[in-house]
């Protein structure tokens, strides 16, 4: 009961922020015009904002855990893949394609995983997962470029090589890793006149990002996608999970570092997959939708993987 209540008041604060956005556009409160141009906002100056302020604080250079790194990217490109290949066989529309993928595979590790693996281990799990981080974001966000990229509707043909890699380098959420990567290796400090609105700033973008999300969120649609919502969400939450945990735990992850791995492969599908589907010509309501459910049913699906982890003694 205790892991659930843990998982549930780590997920239920995300959910509420999205039900507030769906609830004012109900009412009026707030335009759809006033939500695209937030939507915007988000995605080309907060989002990149927070991630270039998570990776900059908390890059300390130390990538000793090789064994580690090379499990989480290996277990990524497998399930990106992997995905890829259902999704295609599956799913008729360009559109909806890029955006099951990245349901699937991209999971909420930095504003959900970092929480649940502090709250498993504490102090002990931070240097790993601030190690991670810096790996895997902008991993994600590369990765997230050329899937969308190629999948996107607002493209006629598919894009060349040389085109993935400028839609990589000018991606904001790419560029605000590999800033944050950069001054966490120099250890760049600012003055506390300017860090000071620049953390304020990076704090409101996640419940901006979740504001955005409930806000634009269709029930309605959602008749439409229902399929494809749970299967996404089936995947992110159970499938990727069991497969990828189950993998590591014959490979000799236990303890901190499985704690670690559940953070990254068993949260739900991150908010910056909706943001960054509805900028890039992708279906960015069926992103939205999944990222709704997988958020409101991870701390059930989290709560149990945790206590069966721990009633096994990996954890």
């Amino acid at each position: 009961m205790t892991n659930f209540i843990f998982s549930f008041n780590v997920v239920a604060p995300l959910f509420v922020l999205m039900a507030i956005g769906y609830l004012v556009r109900q009412i009026r409160f707030v335009s759809d015009g006033f939500l695209s141009q937030l939507n915007r906002f988000v995605f080309k100056f907060l989002l990149p904002l927070m991630v270039f302020q998570e990776i900059r604080l908390s890059c300390k250079g130390n990538f000793s855990n090789v064994r580690l790194i090379l499990t989480v990217l290996i277990g990524i490109t497998a399930v990106i893949l992997i995905s890829a290949i259902l999704v295609r066989l599956t799913v008729k529309r360009k559109g909806q394609r890029g955006s099951m993928i990245q349901g699937i595979y991209r999971s909420n590790f930095l504003i959900y995983g970092l929480p649940v693996a502090t709250g498993i281990y504490g102090n002990e799990a931070i240097a790993l997962i601030t190690m991670l981080m810096s790996i895997v974001i902008p991993f994600y966000n590369a990765t997230a470029v050329v899937i969308l990229a190629l999948h996107s509707e607002s493209e006629n043909s598919k894009p060349s090589i040389l085109k993935l890699l400028k839609e990589i380098a000018v991606n904001p959420l790419f560029v605000g890793s590999i800033l944050g990567v950069s001054g966490g290796m120099i250890h760049l400090e600012f003055p506390h006149f300017i860090e000071l609105p620049l953390g304020q700033l990076a704090a409101v973008a996640s419940p901006f990002a979740l504001f955005v999300t409930g806000g634009e969120f269709r029930f309605r649609s959602l008749r439409n996608n229902i399929g494809k919502v749970i299967a996404a969400t089936a995947a992110r939450l159970i499938i990727v999970p069991a497969i990828v945990l189950f993998i590591c735990i014959k490979l000799g992850f236990r303890d901190v570092e499985l704690s670690v791995l559940v953070a990254l492969f068993a949260t739900p599908t991150a908010i910056a997959s909706y943001i960054m589907a509805q900028n890039m010509g992708n279906d960015g309501e069926l992103s939205g939708q999944i990222v709704v459910l997988t958020t409101l049913l991870s701390c059930v699906t989290v709560f149990f993987i945790v206590f069966f982890l721990r009633a096994w003694g990996y954890l």
